[in-house]
């Protein structure tokens, strides 16, 4: 029997539904649950995320909330209540849990999971966000929406900026932009975002460039990337997923798709979903793709062969199925969280004055060594300049001893060699 993901992976799902339970995870070997996650009724769409190693968090469907339960428990955690200021479209957090952005509307809301602060408010969009996505090293962030437009924005720009723009404005779709994704290679990886307008684009988020635009013949509603960014999978409104490969692109920006149908040599295309394609994931070896659709489907995929090895059936159209890391608190009696979660300011309050504390956990390191600046920058008493110096001079004599280290080294293996030959 095939082996399904790696052992230290699990698949994550919900649906629109939220009849037995709000998310679930799943075995991707076996098919079976290992866990759920209830009282708390239907996700929306883009939605369901991981909060770091210690909590899953989701936005209600219909209310102006996010629930959050911690990892080995399927009840909400207690006395903990995430409003917002709207019903939350789509919703994307840092790797590390720090911040969490959430599209009401046509607007971004920004909050410091820790204390639960508003950091930024952002009013760039015309009309509602549809998907929001972090970049692996949580430096920036991207989202898409109704009207089109694709933007980039800078985290430390939104912290710190009263009226921060975008790094990036992206108008090259013509309908609403349905998913987008970042590569796994942080704010150097590539962007994609696929629209209704039949066109998957391929961007640089680093320099703003447009690298790649396919154009397809149908609709597109999802996209994703393996980890070494050179698989590009596409999903549409007719159920079809299109395998698309980076490492060798056309000559021109744009192309124009030309799908080779089953039976054909060198095929490209995944077939068996009967509706629309709504959410989809690769696994870390890169060897397997999930895939949810609107009839509550899930199926995974092997890559190389194009054949479903499993299926997952669900009650109600797919909001969210991916792959996550198996960590450890899935699995422990009592949770040991990373982070503390704080309940959510609906109002910035960066105008009083105040100054919000942050509460640090670090299971590594004792507070006194994280508190202490001169443990990890040292004596700075006779100067930043001539600290500086007296360091760079420090290196270069050390420099200077290696080489003569290395040298005598070189000589005494010279020495030995000949020596040995002349025997």
């Amino acid at each position: 029997m095939s082996r399904i993901a790696d052992s230290r992976e699990i698949l994550v799902t919900s649906d629109s539904v939220g009849e037995h339970w709000s998310a679930a995870v799943w075995d991707p070997r076996t098919g079976s649950a290992l866990s759920t996650y209830k009282h708390a009724g239907a996700l929306a769409h883009r939605t369901l995320q991981l909060l770091s190693d210690s909590y899953i968090i989701g936005a209600d469907s219909a209310k102006p909330r996010i629930h959050i339960w911690p990892l080995n428990n399927p009840n909400p955690v207690s006395n903990l209540r995430l409003a917002t200021p709207g019903k939350v479209n789509a919703l994307t957090c840092t790797p590390n849990g720090a911040y969490m952005v959430a599209a009401i509307s046509e607007k971004l809301f920004l909050w410091q999971v820790c204390n639960g602060r508003l950091l930024g408010h952002l009013s760039h969009h015309y009309q509602s966000v549809n998907c929001l996505s972090f970049s692996t090293d949580g430096s920036i962030f991207a989202s898409g929406a109704e009207d089109g437009l694709v933007f980039v924005w800078s985290l430390f720009r939104v912290i710190n900026e009263e009226q921060p723009a975008p790094l990036h404005a992206f108008s090259h779709h013509s309908l609403p932009v349905k998913d987008l994704q970042f590569g796994h290679c942080g704010a150097r990886g590539r962007l994609c975002s696929v629209s209704l307008d039949r066109t998957c684009n391929v961007y640089e988020p680093c320099s703003g460039t447009l690298l790649l635009t396919l154009v397809f013949d149908v609709p597109l509603t999802a996209v994703c990337l393996n980890t070494r960014e050179s698989d590009l999978f596409v999903g549409c409104t007719d159920g079809d997923i299109y395998r698309f490969n980076l490492h060798e692109p056309p000559r021109g920006i744009e192309h124009h798709v030309q799908v080779q149908r089953d039976g054909d040599d060198g095929g490209v295309v995944l077939r068996r979903h009967k509706s629309k394609i709504l959410s989809m994931s690769t696994s870390i070896d890169g060897r397997y793709l999930v895939s949810g659709c609107g009839n509550g489907e899930i199926h995974i995929w092997d890559i190389a062969s194009r054949q479903v090895l499993r299926s997952i059936d669900h009650k109600g159209s797919i909001t969210a199925a991916f792959f996550a890391k198996y960590y450890e608190n899935f699995r422990v009696t009592d949770l040991q969280p990373r982070l503390t979660v704080a309940g959510l300011q609906r109002i910035s309050d960066d105008t009083d004055g105040k100054q919000s504390f942050v509460e640090v956990i670090n299971r590594d390191h004792s507070l006194t060594d994280v508190l202490s600046y001169e443990s990890y920058a040292g004596d700075d008493s006779e100067g930043s300049g001539d600290n500086a110096s007296r360091k760079l001079l420090e290196m270069r004599e050390e420099m200077e001893r290696l080489k003569k280290i290395n040298a005598a080294i070189y000589q005494y293996s010279v020495k030995q060699i000949l020596g040995k030959d002349d025997q």
